[in-house]
């Protein structure tokens, strides 16, 4: 078996700076997630947070696939495909697919539900889509665990109407995987464009954008439940929509 050279960090093998953490590329097959700086309390506690979940949520095929990790760094097995939003935006994907990707979506909520994590940022974004085109969730530097306080919270357009020093809780990752599944649909985020104060109006007055362009009224009502507090937790919705069967190819690259 050929051996894959592991590189060490550098700026070179850099793929993504966030407000908490770097992730650099060390080889074909990990990504090392690192404090973007070391001085930043917040930066060191989200790594060692992000450590500590995954290691709690243990292997599951709706997870991102942890390596190994420690008080300081996260390795993570490396995703070609990158992440679902970009997937979403460059890419042609039939509804078919959609289907599947929202039910995969819903299935590592629930998991992360059942095991007492509160993700606290659900998006298009967090998940990553592995080299069979399946999703796995990802993020867990600023989530809550077995009731500990989360240290993030969602954009605007995934945020459930609440003050802002509330807890995040079960209702608000399901608002915001209701926003999650509407990115999968619609290849957009719900109001996109719109600036943050609207969007935040228009959530509080309960008015939801149109779902005509979901083009499935089982996943429509599932998106509704979600943005109107009417679902208790991601494994009801698993009853409310069929399975998709696996199938090789979810994704097809859209020729510029």
């Amino acid at each position: 078996m050929k051996h894959r050279k592991v590189q060490q960090p550098s700026q070179q093998n850099i793929i993504s700076v966030g407000q908490f953490a770097i992730i650099h590329k060390l080889n074909d097959k990990i990504v090392h997630k690192v404090p973007s700086d070391k001085s930043y309390v917040y930066g060191n506690e989200a790594i060692k947070v992000e450590g500590r979940i995954y290691s709690h949520l243990g292997k599951h095929k709706r997870i991102a696939r942890c390596i190994s990790w420690s008080d300081d760094f996260v390795d993570l097995r490396y995703e070609r495909n990158g992440d679902l939003e970009s997937c979403l935006k460059h890419n042609l994907t039939s509804h078919r697919a959609r289907c599947r990707i929202a039910r995969q979506a819903v299935e590592a909520v629930a998991f992360i539900h059942w095991k007492d994590v509160i993700h606290s940022d659900l998006s298009a974004r967090q998940f990553l889509v592995d080299g069979n085109s399946n999703v796995r969730l990802s993020d867990f530097g600023g989530s809550s665990i077995q009731g500990s306080e989360a240290t993030v919270m969602e954009n605007a357009t995934h945020f459930l109407p609440r003050d802002e020093d509330a807890p995040n809780t079960v209702l608000s990752d399901l608002f915001a995987l209701g926003s999650t599944i509407y990115e999968i649909f619609l290849g957009k985020k719900p109001y996109e464009g719109m600036e943050d104060e609207e969007v935040q109006r228009l959530f509080s007055e309960t008015i939801f954008p149109v779902l005509d362009g979901v083009g499935d009224q089982q996943w429509e009502n599932v998106i509704r439940k979600c943005w109107r507090c009417e679902c208790e937790r991601a494994s009801d919705i698993l009853e409310d929509v069929p399975s998709v069967p696996c199938f090789k190819r979810i994704f097809a690259r859209v020729q510029l």
